[in-house]
């Protein structure tokens, strides 16, 4: 999904202006914002809630389903409204309005992934999500070449949430027969649950979008534009954590309190496989970004090179921000996370101010770093001071660094040789080889790893 939405992009780029991009990746940089809102948190207690074999599983489902269908109608009224108030001007105020339905489908569609996290389901959920980026990629073609403009660029979206919400709402009933009544004792009891992750999730999103806000004010939507190639990056390699969180959250709520062991085992093999692709990412952009933003985007997108480092490597951060708030929840711990992430947001605009006016860009691209850093540090300070949920086991996984220190030396010097996307999976080789030859990947090495063999894996 993430590497078809890439390719969308650069369809999109390629038809509009710098100027023109500019508007449409601050549009959906704001919806990102206002999904907060609309999330609240929810999502991750509504699993356990679904799981929970003692109450009504499909009236709790059905009613959580009707929960996110009017905190996304909420979400659409809230996005129009600041574009307008604030003055943007009139067409990036009418793309807003039709993009936001996004907010409309995509809400309620998501209450659906929680039933297939909680019956250990997820390939409906892949094979939607590629359908409708299918759908997506395949209508922004058409309007490619045309002609678009960024309204028209907008429509591709809500098209593509419709296709995975038909497909959720098509095989979500037939794992769990859903009942769609308001239940207010559950909702009150889901807010009242997820306080702590509504108010964080809604800070945590605000210091990773706000950038873009930021920098539409402070300096020209042409910098947006540049910036959010840098961040068309970032999007496919958050998909990674994503991915293992939807995974790993089950596996960590079923196993707590009465199975430590299968709950260390879960949270240590999840660390491990995003600690290999964050490595490997890092060491691939540092090498690569400028020739693949050139080949790409173009010439009039080289300049963002180093921002793409920069936000990259904050997203390789970023995982291990993501797993630690995921095994807090799962243990029920998660009371400080609105801390961690106010300070997050306090310290993104605090240096946003300061950096992008001397900066533009790469300003909000250290910004970002440095907040990322920061808030990750913070909640694993918070994690390792719970002596019934502190990580165990993660002494191979810290080899895998020294791994792609070598991996960057050997690709630094393959790229004299021969063409970078040879040198660039020559790297990913030389990195792989790496781990099993150092044991990073853990016991049994990378295919034990991947394997379905433990009680976690399965």
């Amino acid at each position: 999904m993430a590497v078809l939405g890439w390719a969308g992009t650069l369809l999109i780029v390629r038809s509009l202006s710098v100027d023109q991009f500019g508007r449409f990746t601050f549009i959906f940089g704001l919806l990102g914002l206002v999904a907060t809102l609309t999330e609240l948190g929810i999502g991750r207690v509504a699993v356990a809630g679904i799981l929970d074999e003692k109450g009504d599983r499909g009236a709790f489902a059905g009613s959580y389903v009707l929960l996110r269908s009017v905190l996304g109608l909420g979400g659409y009224v809230i996005a129009v409204a600041v574009v307008a108030i604030a003055g943007y001007p009139g067409d990036v105020v009418r793309a807003t309005a039709v993009a936001a339905l996004v907010l409309v489908i995509a809400t309620p569609s998501q209450a659906y992934v929680a039933v297939f996290q909680a019956e250990n389901r997820l390939r409906p959920v892949a094979a939607a999500s590629v359908f409708g980026q299918l759908t997506q990629i395949g209508l922004t073609a058409a309007i490619a070449a045309a002609g678009g403009s960024v309204l028209l660029f907008a429509i591709p979206a809500v098209a593509g949430e419709v296709i995975i919400m038909g497909w959720h709402w098509h095989w979500g009933r037939r794992l769990l027969d859903l009942r769609y009544r308001v239940l207010w004792g559950a909702w009150g009891r889901l807010f009242r649950e997820a306080v702590p992750l509504a108010v964080g999730g809604a800070l945590a999103t605000a210091y990773y979008r706000i950038d873009s806000v930021m920098l539409s004010k402070l300096d020209t939507f042409s910098s947006v534009g540049i910036y959010g190639v840098a961040y068309k990056f970032v999007d496919v390699v958050h998909f990674v954590s994503t991915a293992m969180m939807i995974a790993t959250l089950p596996v960590l709520v079923r196993a707590w309190p009465d199975h430590r062991d299968r709950f260390r085992d879960g949270f240590r093999r999840a660390f491990t496989i995003l600690m290999l692709a964050a490595v490997l990412v890092v060491v691939e952009f540092l090498l690569f970004a400028e020739p693949v933003i050139q080949a790409l985007y173009g010439s009039d997108y080289r300049a963002g090179a180093d921002a793409t480092r920069i936000v990259v490597g904050a997203q390789a951060v970023a995982f291990f921000g993501s797993l630690a708030v995921t095994t807090l929840v799962a243990a029920g711990r998660h009371r400080l996370y609105p801390v961690v992430a106010l300070v997050g947001v306090v310290l993104n605009v605090g240096l946003n101010l300061w950096l992008i006016p001397a900066w533009s860009y790469e300003g909000a691209a250290v910004t970002t770093l440095v907040t990322e850093v920061v808030v990750v540090g913070l909640l694993w300070l918070v994690l390792l001071r719970q002596p019934d949920v502190r990580p165990v086991g993660l002494g191979p996984a810290v080899r895998t660094v020294p791994c792609g220190v070598v991996a960057v030396l050997v690709g630094a010097f393959l790229a004299q040789l021969v063409p970078w996307p040879l040198a660039a999976a020559g790297t990913a080789v030389v990195f792989f080889a790496a781990v099993e030859a150092v044991g990073a990947a853990g016991p049994g090495g990378l295919r034990a790893l991947a394997g379905e063999d433990s009680e976690a894996g399965a």
